[in-house]
């Protein structure tokens, strides 16, 4: 399943590369270890290159001084994050080669690392924007992560090659760094927990972690991210905006005119018809399909069962998804945020009885939205249930409670 947002940073990442893999290779002096932003892994290269802004944490970028050729690492970690979800490192090489257009593969030789398991190592051509260049890319693995290293210029040389081996030979992680990392993503509290297994449908989808409070990190990276999302799917650009659009989440949302439709079939007198009779009473009455018939017919038995309930979950994931969007995105504080949240999670562990009976609103309303079938999503539900870090597996009922 391919993640919402990532398809433009790699593309915008490698087209860094290409315009600057331009030229000849300036004569390397010293070697210096430089440190990934986050601090989990490093590699050694000329003391002369400069690092990048690619503006992820877990990348690391560095251009030959002159701005000719250039080395990308990226870290794709196995658990949490932006780039997080990937089951297997042919995922991920199969994902950089499709979303970059990478051509003319070729093994090359692999060099060694006693970090790395499952090495690959090929050499591409990728044309970008009228700009040809020759790549060579080393992928492998650890226990936390994912990796791809790729070394950019306009024609290959065999000493190039052999230069990048030498980086390739000196990649490390920071144990240290990692074990912080996991164990501040461990530290959650069971309300936040709580909050995140409501939307994780969401969080899953845009590939995030659904241990962290948004599925981010708060940082630089996870700012830009949320701003453009709220600000194209929302109109909400600060924190009046943002106050507006949770005000109608809470306050109608799509359930309302759920609500109004099915009052209006119960105006035309589909109540009165047996249930088994209902589609073919719409698509006898109404211009539908066949289909759409039988989809509006399960909507207003839902309906009767439970009001504008059925659809609510929809409205009330989205409420909290977008609450952790203003905290990320710097429009909520992180107390606001969550002060919020716990008001929108009480509302739904009184209107629902369990996570199930909670995801079969949410359904209905995406299936009203979006007019269409909830299938997919329904899987991924499934899906995660079964996984080991299950995000259901919180009790619905937890006793939910302020602790920050």
């Amino acid at each position: 399943m391919r993640r919402i947002g990532k398809m433009k940073v790699l593309v915008a990442a490698f087209a860094l590369l290409l315009l600057s893999g331009c030229g000849r290779q300036t004569k390397m002096v010293n070697m210096k270890e430089y440190t990934s932003p986050n601090g989990t892994f490093s590699i050694e290269a000329d003391e002369s290159w400069t690092t990048g802004d690619d503006e992820m944490d877990n990348w690391l970028t560095l251009k030959a001084s002159i701005g000719q050729d250039s080395v990308i690492v990226m870290q794709f970690p196995k658990k949490g994050g932006l780039l997080a979800g990937y089951s297997s490192l042919g995922e991920v090489i199969e994902f950089l080669e499709e979303s970059n257009s990478l051509s003319d593969k070729v093994e090359m030789s692999k060099p060694e690392n006693a970090e790395f398991s499952n090495i690959e190592a090929y050499t591409y051509k990728m044309t970008q924007d009228g700009y040809t260049a020759e790549i060579c890319a080393v992928y492998g693995e650890t226990d936390y992560a994912h990796y791809a290293l790729i070394y950019t210029e306009a024609k290959l040389k065999s000493r190039n090659k052999d230069y990048f081996e030498k980086v390739c030979a000196s990649f490390k992680e920071n144990a240290d760094a990692i074990e912080k990392r996991s164990a501040s993503m461990a530290d959650v509290s069971d309300t936040l927990r709580w909050f995140n297994a409501s939307n994780s449908m969401l969080i899953y989808l845009n590939g995030l972690d659904y241990r962290l409070y948004g599925g981010l990190e708060p940082n630089e990276t996870s700012q830009g991210i949320a701003k453009q999302i709220l600000d194209n799917g929302w109109g909400v650009t600060d924190k009046e905006s943002a106050n507006e659009a949770l005000s109608w989440l809470l306050a109608e949302g799509q359930r309302a005119e759920y609500a109004e439709e099915m009052e209006f079939l119960t105006e035309c007198g589909i109540a009165e018809v047996e249930e088994r009779d209902r589609a073919s009473f719409l698509y006898e009455n109404f211009e539908m399909s066949e289909e759409e018939a039988q989809i509006y017919a399960n909507w207003y038995s839902r309906y009767e069962e439970s009001g504008e309930d059925a659809a609510a979950g929809w409205d009330y994931s989205r409420a909290l998804s977008q609450l952790a969007n203003f905290y990320l995105a710097g429009y909520y504080t992180y107390e606001e945020a969550l002060d919020a949240s716990i008001d929108v999670a009480k509302r739904i562990q009184t209107s629902f009885d369990s996570w199930d009976d909670y995801m079969e609103s949410y359904f209905t309303g995406y299936e009203y939205w979006g007019n269409g079938n909830s299938e997919d999503r329904r899987e991924i539900y499934h899906d995660l249930q079964r996984a080991d870090d299950n995000p259901y597996s919180i009790d619905f009922h937890t006793n939910l409670e302020k602790s920050w």
